[in-house]
């Protein structure tokens, strides 16, 4: 009788481990197939014509959960509906031409199944989107939270909406940080999304979301970027944006190690900056003074700035520069924009 209650003891456990495993295959497994991770969709509204004097953004919308991001806490719907109106408002008071996303869901679990890039390519009126997914998984638990707090299905990624047409879209998957095997079959692909735009010339976009917790990769990150800014730019006048995860040196040097660890020893940007031709939208003085309008994160108390726009300054003219700021903000992170005039050739 012993001998047999081991047995089903054993055979219990066998059965419990063959789940366990089945279900972090299942749920660790993405649906979509490659060619679906780097589409184009054109919208109802026409292309805009062509001026020489545009505006783009940079966004980390945090899909929508405002300052609720990374935090396990519940996030009732309503939540996702006013900050989508506040977006809306956002991108209607900005006018942008180009808008690059961070961070945007395709009809997540996480943000009630709404595809945020379609709608908001909809309301503000945007003539094409480009979509890059860095995160497909069935399912997504969130760290130390009860089920009912998970991510469970999750579908997200980058996207850049434009007033003109997409003439070329590429999804470029950068080196991915050392992380446990059972975290990193979780964990999201770093990109550098690479859009062409017919402006009445071609202007190229390149969207990144750099490594966040490892500065050795994202450094090495940062130089494959940089590769390919130099390659494009021989082609065409380029921006390079997005969330770097990274200070500007100038705003760095104000730092002491223990006042942010995480930006201690970082010369993510420096290797950037080193590029005579590349040139960030905020004045080395501006960034130096510690300006708090400049800052983008946290939103409930900005202290630093790691969103960014570098643009090819031997094409491009840059006219103004600014953070958004604002009562309720949509994400745990504030967009930056920048108004320019295309040199022409």
């Amino acid at each position: 009788m012993k001998r047999r209650s081991v047995k089903v003891v054993v055979v219990v456990l066998a059965v419990m481990v063959l789940a366990a495993a089945g279900f972090f295959v299942w749920a660790s497994s993405g649906v979509l197939p490659d060619g679906a991770l780097a589409t184009v969709t054109v919208y109802e509204a026409p292309a805009a014509a062509p001026r020489d004097t545009l505006t783009v953004m940079t966004y980390n919308i945090g899909y929508l959960s405002g300052a609720t991001n990374n935090r396990a806490v519940p996030r009732p719907p309503a939540l996702f509906s006013q900050n989508l109106e506040t977006t809306v408002e956002m991108l209607s008071a900005a006018q942008p031409d180009v808008v690059a996303f961070q961070e945007i869901d395709f009809g997540a679990a996480r943000s009630y199944g709404v595809q945020q890039l379609d709608t908001l390519a909809r309301r503000g009126g945007f003539h094409a989107g480009a979509a890059a997914v860095n995160w497909d998984e069935r399912y997504v638990p969130f760290p130390g939270s009860w089920p009912g707090l998970h991510f469970g299905r999750v579908l997200s990624g980058q996207a850049v909406l434009s007033r003109y047409p997409v003439r070329a879209h590429k999804r470029i998957a950068l080196e991915r940080a050392p992380t446990p095997f059972y975290y990193d079959a979780f964990y999201l692909d770093r990109l550098a999304q690479v859009v062409e735009i017919d402006v009445g010339q071609p202007l190229v976009i390149i969207n990144v979301h750099l490594e966040a917790f490892d500065a050795a990769t994202r450094r090495r990150q940062a130089a494959a970027v940089l590769g390919l800014y130099r390659r494009y730019r021989a082609e065409a006048p380029v921006i390079l944006l997005g969330d770097f995860n990274s200070l500007l040196p100038a705003a760095r040097a104000t730092f002491a190690p223990e006042d942010s660890a995480s930006f201690a020893g970082d010369r993510t940007l420096d290797l950037l900056l080193a590029d005579p031709t590349l040139r960030e939208a905020f004045p080395e003085s501006a960034v130096q003074a510690q300006d708090p309008s400049l800052f983008t994160y946290h939103t409930e108390n900005p202290t630093v700035k790691i969103d960014h726009i570098f643009y090819d300054a031997t094409r491009l003219t840059q006219v103004e520069a600014y953070v958004v700021a604002g009562p309720a903000p949509p994400s745990d992170h504030r967009a930056v924009v920048m108004r320019f005039v295309m040199r022409g050739e």
